[in-house]
């Protein structure tokens, strides 16, 4: 009787446990655990692990504004609103151009063009950089001189959201 009253406990205890671990998803945006970050809180919703900070860059072509998630102290995702035609993943670690190919297609390549990945504008698409795997979505990408013969550049506008996988 003793052991089929542990068993019973034990059953119970197991049918209890959560079936999955909160994950992290990106649609058109970040998701934590179904709900969407909100990159300007501060927090994440059911993440207690997890802190935004914001920081203001001033850069030639006008102010970016970076939302940086930590989760457990270490680098986790990142939104920015940028006016650099360029992707910056893993805390700086690398840079992609951003080139506009039109109908809300855009190329990202390096600088030494060993990397060249055409994407849709608001699709998640996965980046792998080394051993590191970003999840990217670009929300917005404007560029004033897009099709246009001119060479100098106009600052462009450019809103992403980073995922970097575990």
């Amino acid at each position: 009787m003793k052991y089929l009253v542990i068993f019973f406990m034990l059953i119970c205890c197991v049918a209890c446990t959560p079936d999955a671990e909160p994950q992290w998803h990106m649609s058109s945006r970040l998701n934590y655990d179904g709900q969407a970050v909100n990159w300007k809180s501060g927090s994440v919703i059911g993440c207690q692990l997890c802190k935004i900070k914001e920081e203001r860059v001033v850069e030639p072509d006008g102010i970016s504004i970076i939302y940086t998630l930590y989760q457990r102290g270490q680098w986790r995702a990142e939104y920015r609103e940028s006016h650099q035609a360029r992707i910056v993943l893993g805390n700086n670690a690398h840079a992609l151009l951003v080139k506009n190919k039109g109908s809300g297609t855009v190329l990202l390549e390096n600088k030494h063009k060993q990397i060249s990945e055409l994407a849709k504008i608001g699709t998640p698409f996965i980046l792998n950089m080394g051993e590191e795997r970003f999840t990217v979505v670009i929300s917005q990408f404007d560029e004033p001189r897009f099709g246009t013969e001119l060479s100098d550049p106009l600052p462009v506008k450019l809103n992403y959201s980073v995922l970097k996988s575990q």
